[in-house]
């Protein structure tokens, strides 16, 4: 289930690109867009769970392409959920004004990046069923 989490959250991300090659495609992300926040929210929390389940087979990542892959996938999920909820993450943070701004420059940097994660999520999906 969570390369299918990973693919799903990957062509979210990447949404732009795909209404930009297939306008059709618009009505289905607009049909999405609502969900956004939670399902990044979801992503996200899902994506830390694994983090920390993961942890204590951390050296086996580095040994297996298996494991590399699973830990990037971790990585990925991470930044698509905190990338895709930050609109409902930001309400959270709104009271303390340092986590605010520091959060703000991190989600900048990630959205000139959203495509690329997104395709990138999506192919490391794809690949975790490939191996």
């Amino acid at each position: 289930m969570f390369p299918i989490l990973t693919i799903v959250g990957g062509l979210i991300t990447a949404s732009p690109l795909i209404v930009a090659r297939k306008p059709n495609s618009q009505a289905i992300f607009t049909r999405i867009a609502p969900y956004q926040g939670f399902f990044g929210l979801g992503v996200l929390a899902l994506g830390i769970l694994w983090l920390v389940r993961w942890l204590p087979n951390l050296s086996l990542s580095f040994a297996s392409l298996n494991g590399a892959i699973v830990l990037a996938m971790i990585v990925a999920n991470i930044l698509i959920g905190f990338l895709m909820g930050f609109g409902l993450l930001s309400g959270f943070l709104a009271k303390n004004e340092t986590a605010k701004e520091k959060s703000e420059a991190l989600i900048a940097r990630l959205t000139h990046a959203q495509i690329p994660l997104g395709i990138g999520a999506v192919a490391l999906g794809v690949l975790s069923y490939l191996v």
